[in-house]
């Protein structure tokens, strides 16, 4: 406290880095970044004409069972 004022945290949950490294697959963005139980991939697309994932956060383990997941996702929407 100061003085009558309380002093709330800015922010409650830790900042996210900056991935750890990112590739280009079929016109999305993988995002790959360590996560607390492992590795987290991120898929975005780059253009407005590619679909946007429902689920656009894969998690697992280890980096390449994420990519690879990830990847199945992609391939997924681009064949609808």
């Amino acid at each position: 406290l100061f003085g009558d004022e309380e002093v709330l945290p800015v922010r409650s949950h830790p900042i996210q880095t900056a991935a750890d490294f990112r590739f280009i697959y079929r016109g999305y963005d993988l995002e790959v970044t360590r996560a607390p139980s492992g590795w987290r991939v991120g898929v975005y697309p780059r253009t407005a004409d590619l679909p946007i994932l429902r689920r656009s956060e894969v998690y697992a383990c280890d980096s390449d069972g994420a990519i690879v997941e990830a990847k199945g996702r992609v391939d997924g929407a681009l064949r609808l």
